[in-house]
């Protein structure tokens, strides 16, 4: 896990220099105490993934993940921002014609004041392992379903690479 961080938090910074010949911060959060595990499982009603343990172990939170959304670090999940864009959420779910699944006991791991995409894991998808599904969202559409959050991190560093392959060499 500490590996895969440290090649997405370089990919990060040379992506920041090709696109845009500068390094925006992309702050990883200090590790988390095991009180505060324990509260965010209180909040998700089990036990965490084993995945995404890990990465709270390691790191509480990571600013700017993915432009302005952040993997949320465990007060984040009680913040007002939070609640504003799960509210604004709450309304779009029946515009699209979408299952709300913060209504059925979803926890938010990844959102933005501005972005469109939103990842939470999904309780209902508990494994015997402990691991449990996490989705991506585009507005309130499934965009991607990862079986884990370790899956979850591999993906962003594959589309961060050709993205970095894409400001390299073009579209080819």
């Amino acid at each position: 896990m500490a590996k895969l961080i440290r090649q997405i938090a370089e990919a990060l910074r040379d992506y920041d220099r090709l696109a845009f010949d500068e390094e925006y911060e992309h702050k990883l959060g200090e590790p988390c105490k095991k009180t505060q595990i324990d509260i965010l499982e209180g909040k998700l009603g089990r036990p965490l993934s084993p995945g995404y343990k890990l990465f709270l172990e390691l790191h509480n939170g990571w600013e700017n993940f993915a432009g302005d959304a952040k993997l949320l670090s465990v007060e984040e999940q009680d913040s007002e921002l939070v609640a504003e864009r799960l509210l604004d959420m709450e309304e779009l779910f029946p515009e699209f014609d979408q299952e709300n699944p913060f209504q059925n006991g979803a926890l938010p791991i990844m959102l933005g004041e501005d972005s469109n995409q939103v990842l939470y894991i999904d309780p209902t998808s508990v494994r015997p392992d402990g691991e449990m599904d996490f989705v991506l969202l585009d507005i309130t559409t499934e965009e991607h379903r990862f079986p884990d959050f370790t899956s979850f991190l591999a993906y962003k560093l594959n589309l961060l690479n050709k993205m970095i392959q894409n400001e390299n060499y073009g579209d080819e």
